[in-house]
């Protein structure tokens, strides 16, 4: 007699943003206490973090990452690497959790000139 395994039918209230592609983050609701970090020293950059996603922004997958869960978020000085759960059915409208694993300085804008003399 075979063996079946019992499917779990139950759905899923928290989704892991997936995708090879950028994704457009819509104005989205997100508590303060729902950013995790790595490491404390980027607790004070949190609220960029936050600024950003509650205005809508893109999550770019991370070139570097080939798990395509890692996205950069853009503030304003900074660049977060993050993974971000949103609640199911919200269409990435409501951010259950975001969890931050680099937060850089933005070089975005920046031209680097090289004289060659």
């Amino acid at each position: 007699m075979p063996i079946l395994k019992k499917r779990d039918h139950q759905t899923e209230s928290r989704l892991l943003l997936e995708s090879d592609d950028p994704v457009e983050l819509p104005p989205a609701d997100v508590a303060d206490n729902a950013v995790l970090v790595q490491f404390d020293k980027f607790k004070p950059f949190i609220p960029e973090l936050i600024e950003a996603l509650r205005s809508g922004t893109i999550a770019e997958p991370v070139p570097v990452m080939n798990d395509g869960s890692t996205f950069m978020i853009h503030g304003q000085t900074r660049t977060f690497w993050v993974k971000l759960w949103h609640a199911a059915g919200t269409d990435l409208a409501k951010i259950e959790r975001a969890q931050v694993i680099s937060c850089l300085p933005s070089t975005r804008g920046t031209s680097v000139f090289i004289d060659h003399e």
